[in-house]
């Protein structure tokens, strides 16, 4: 069976919940490779757009991407009336990644703070509801980064609540070195189609990515890429609910030379 690392995905009149995205990130020889699809789906209205780009730098030597409903449409303006990547691209701009107290405190009353000017903005009854499927979470903010030769993920969940006095609650980030190929988003839907279509997992190119077969001393940049490419592709047709495009982007994380774009 194959195996991958997982890692945590009253309709409102006027603002659309925005979803989607699978993003897989590969350690490879020398750092750590993370591709995301280009889909932002428009949950309420059944729309899409295949040109957002969701991996985004950090830091020198780190990146982040986010999950779940990362953001709120507004159909009157026909703008992002409030959006998870902005807001965390404007933060790490000016407070580039470093896993430490003062960092994530930050972080976490930059969203807090955000999210509620966008809620005081609105009517209560426009408020977007609990994601009760969810258990609340609103949105996943992962994070990638490299140092002293190690590769590691750094994950903050956000969970809301609707109330008159909205709850907003973010409990400390879950770190962890990355040692195998980690999906996150989209994920558990890619492990259920390989469970139920076993024989799409001897793909040459998926197969050696199994946790039990995964070689990190052989894997490089082009190895990791065609590994998402393959991902993506099957996402995409077989697995349309899931909302992920066959287009994506990567990004490599240099033990020696930090972040670039390399797809």
């Amino acid at each position: 069976m194959i195996c991958f690392v997982l890692t945590g995905e009253v309709r409102p009149k006027q603002i659309e919940r925005l979803r989607g995205t699978l993003v897989v990130a590969v350690p490879v020889n020398d750092g750590l490779v993370a591709c995301a699809d280009k889909r932002l789906y428009n949950a309420d209205a059944g729309t899409a757009t295949d040109d957002f780009v969701k991996i985004r730098k950090a830091g020198d030597n780190a990146l982040f991407a986010a999950t779940n409903t990362v953001g709120f449409y507004d159909r009157k303006s026909r703008k992002m009336a409030f959006d998870a990547f902005e807001i965390t691209q404007n933060y790490t701009s000016s407070h580039p990644f470093v896993s430490n107290k003062q960092f994530w405190d930050g972080l976490k009353q930059e969203i807090r703070e955000k999210l509620i000017t966008y809620l005081s903005g609105q009517t209560y009854a426009n408020w977007p509801e609990t994601d009760k499927a969810n258990k609340g979470l609103l949105f996943n903010l992962v994070f990638y980064s490299v140092n002293d030769g190690r590769a590691y993920s750094h994950t903050l969940k956000v969970f809301y609540e609707k109330k008159k006095t909205p709850v907003v609650f973010m409990p400390d980030p879950v770190a962890e070195e990355v040692r195998f190929p980690k999906l996150s988003g989209k994920g558990r839907e890619v492990m259920a189609y390989f469970v139920q279509n076993p024989a799409a997992a001897q793909d040459p190119a998926i197969v050696k990515f199994d946790e039990s077969r995964f070689d990190l001393k052989t894997t490089n940049t082009d190895n990791a890429v065609e590994f998402a490419r393959k991902l993506f592709q099957i996402t995409s047709t077989a697995l349309p609910n899931a909302q992920v495009s066959s287009t994506f982007d990567c990004a490599r994380l240099d033990f020696e030379t930090g972040f670039k774009m390399v797809v």
